[in-house]
């Protein structure tokens, strides 16, 4: 069974999960595997981890996601010893009775114990996973039913091992791995964690100074969203993070620039970063790139064809709760014909999405919504025709100043004295 490490899984840990260079990650990677090949036990655990997705290691490295070659490499390094892939498997399920079995440890226990070595001899990567153990509720698993029984509910036990994982946490962090930050952050808004403002604040700056964008990222909105006279810091973090390798925090620059929070206003500048986070895939800025062509924003001119294109991938990969959005827009796009085929029943199928919300819709889409309500009820486009509703609809609409509201109402009478309801005209 291995112990410490050897110098090459040490340095390629560093390489991998401490420098957010694809390149040298890349390189570290390779030297992985050639430690691999000579039997290292951790260097196949530390392979499997590469392929196991962004909960695992950083998305801008570019390794695949390929969850048969991860458990059979954690598989592999089980048997020939590794304590880590014994952890990395008890976390990710793939420690199945067959496995463990096989093992060459004693115990999970036995196992943990060796993590635990490395961890007060400063190993960053243990330290984490020995934080990780405690946080995840692991430990219980490790120890058994006779440990578990002492705690009565779960927030019980994480009053135990919430401090614990912490102080693990911090050596971690102090050790440049930002990995277990995202747990430690949980551990602070539990409340059950023992961590005041300040070392919570302290060790989140410390991090966001360092090599992770993602950190430096999440450090410019908590700024942002905790201190009214931080604009201008949390903007150099969200554009620090930017230039460190994260597209997505374009989104964030985008923003800046759009509101004029930290930065001067300007909406050409947001325009730029806004594409950028939208061709990496951040669905709120394809929104944006897509509202952008729509209204004619700036000196991006009217465009319904790429609006259609973008707001279509916004629609797509936002939440459910949050398409409604991009849903506005493509209903007057599909209602009309404009850069796209003219299509009615798609048309209304988006505005039962989002008929209940045209009071959050903005200026001066929230009359173009009402009035495409009242077109589809009205001449009956995409549902039943309920000329009174659409009249409704058309009379919110020219409230709000829609003059397509007020020709299409005109086109409508009522009946003499009222009886009747109305009739359409021409």
């Amino acid at each position: 069974m291995n112990g410490k490490y050897s110098a090459e899984v040490t340095r390629a840990i560093d390489m991998i999960w401490k420098s957010f260079d694809p390149e040298e990650m890349k390189r570290g990677y390779a030297l992985l595997e050639r430690a691999a090949e000579r039997g290292d036990a951790d260097a196949l655990c530390y392979l499997a981890r590469c392929h196991m997705g962004e909960e695992y290691v950083w998305s801008g490295g570019g390794f695949e996601t390929d969850e048969d070659k991860s458990s059979a490499l954690l598989k592999e390094s089980i048997l020939k010893g590794s304590a880590s892939g014994v952890l990395c498997a008890l976390r990710n399920e793939n420690l199945t009775p067959s496995v463990e079995c096989d093992m060459p440890f004693g115990s999970l226990k036995e196992a943990y114990e060796e993590i635990l070595r490395q961890a007060r001899d400063g190993d960053a990567f243990c330290l984490y996973m020995a934080a990780n153990v405690l946080f995840w509720g692991d430990y219980l698993v490790i120890e058994g039913e006779a440990e578990a029984d002492k705690y009565a509910d779960v927030d019980e036990y994480y009053a135990f091992a919430y401090p614990l994982a912490a102080e693990l946490y911090e050596k971690s962090f102090e050790a440049g791995l930002s990995a277990g930050f995202g747990n430690y952050r949980t551990i602070y808004e539990s409340e059950l964690g023992d961590i005041d403002s300040d070392r919570f604040e302290s060790y989140f700056e410390l991090l966001a100074d360092g090599k992770d964008p993602m950190i430096c990222n999440d450090y410019g909105k908590y700024l942002e969203d905790e201190y009214e006279d931080c604009a201008e810091e949390a903007f150099g973090y969200y554009k620090r993070a930017f230039e460190m390798g994260d597209a997505q925090s374009a989104y964030n620059v985008a923003v800046c620039y759009a509101r004029g929070y930290g930065v001067e206003e300007d909406l050409d500048e947001a325009f730029r970063y806004y594409k950028i986070a939208a061709e990496a895939g951040h669905p709120r800025a394809q929104f944006a790139v897509g509202n952008f062509h729509f209204s004619g924003r700036g000196n991006v001119t009217r465009d319904y064809a790429e609006a259609f294109r973008w707001l279509c991938r916004a629609y797509d990969n936002l939440d459910e709760e949050d398409r409604w959005e991009p849903a506005a827009e493509l209903v007057v796009l599909y209602q009309d014909g404009l850069g796209t085929a003219q299509d009615d029943e798609m048309a209304f199928r988006l505005l039962s999405e989002i008929e209940d919300r045209v009071d959050d819709v903005w200026e001066p889409l929230d009359a173009m919504v009402l009035n495409a309500l009242g077109v589809a009820y009205a001449f009956g486009r995409g549902t039943e025709e309920d000329i009174e509703k659409g009249i409704a609809y058309f009379d919110r609409a020219i409230e709000y100043g829609s003059e397509a509201a007020a020709r299409n109402k005109a086109r409508f009478k009522r009946s003499v004295f009222g009886l009747g309801g109305w009739k359409r005209i021409n």
